[in-house]
């Protein structure tokens, strides 16, 4: 907490108080939670939509500049988005309603984490679109050629041919959205605050309550966010090594 005081050193002492706080377990656990399954979405999504659009078809280039659109989007602008298709009365209960479902809370403790991962779905899934479209426009054309020639299916190419060569693509887009999704702090702290009950209290909103709003220890919060840190590291190890390879 601030005193005025000038500042003293205490060695290990914050790393020691992180480790005691319930909460820190807690924020890891809906971290992970929050950016694996978002990342796995938004990576299943963009390459469908890359291989739909990266066909020749009346029309491309506009859906194109129209699937770019979330992504372009501040995240505090989808979020307020999403307050109206998460209210009671808003477009995904209307929407549930159409198909003879229940309305139900959508920020409520049992599915506030799943709303939230869906706002930042859809702002985040175009940067896996572009990533995997520029993938698979580099991948030669004289291959796909040959493989017909050789009777392969479309199953076939994608599996033997299309899957391969967007492997570091794959790699790096997923390992980069990963790293922005884990320090996301915009998305779930305009939905919910990192409620109800730390439904979606991921390290960010836990880092920022620890620093401003609970125990004003900002030295405490800053010690909160190194927890993360050798998973950080390893994911740009492993992107740097990707990269490298590519070359």
């Amino acid at each position: 907490m601030p005193t005025g005081l000038p500042p003293t050193f205490v060695g290990l002492e914050n790393y020691r108080a992180i480790l005691g706080l319930p909460e820190l377990y807690v924020s890891l656990q809906r971290t992970f939670t929050y950016a694996f399954i978002a990342v796995l979405i938004k990576a299943v999504f963009g390459l469908g939509v890359a291989l739909l659009l990266n066909q020749e078809f009346r029309g491309r280039g506009f859906l194109r500049g129209i699937a770019i659109i979330p992504y372009a989007l501040p995240p505090f602008i989808c979020a307020i988005l999403f307050w109206f298709v998460y209210a009671y009365h808003g477009i995904g209960n209307i929407i549930l309603e159409a198909f003879g479902l229940s309305p139900i809370h959508w920020l409520g403790y049992d599915h506030a984490m799943f709303s939230v991962i869906l706002v930042n779905v859809w702002h985040g899934w175009p940067f896996f679109f572009l990533g995997f479209l520029v993938g698979l426009q580099a991948i030669p054309v004289e291959l796909y050629e040959s493989a017909v020639v050789d009777g392969a299916s479309s199953t076939q190419k994608f599996r033997h041919i299309t899957l391969p060569l967007l492997k570091p693509v794959f790699f790096v887009v997923c390992g980069l959205s990963l790293m922005w999704t884990m320090g996301d702090f915009v998305t779930p702290w305009f939905m919910t605050g990192g409620g109800p009950l730390d439904a979606t209290l991921t390290i960010p909103i836990a880092s920022y309550k620890l620093a401003f709003l609970t125990r004003l220890d900002i030295p405490l919060a800053s010690v909160y966010n190194v927890t993360v840190l050798p998973l950080y590291l390893l994911l740009i190890y492993y992107i740097v090594k990707k990269l490298e390879v590519g070359t």
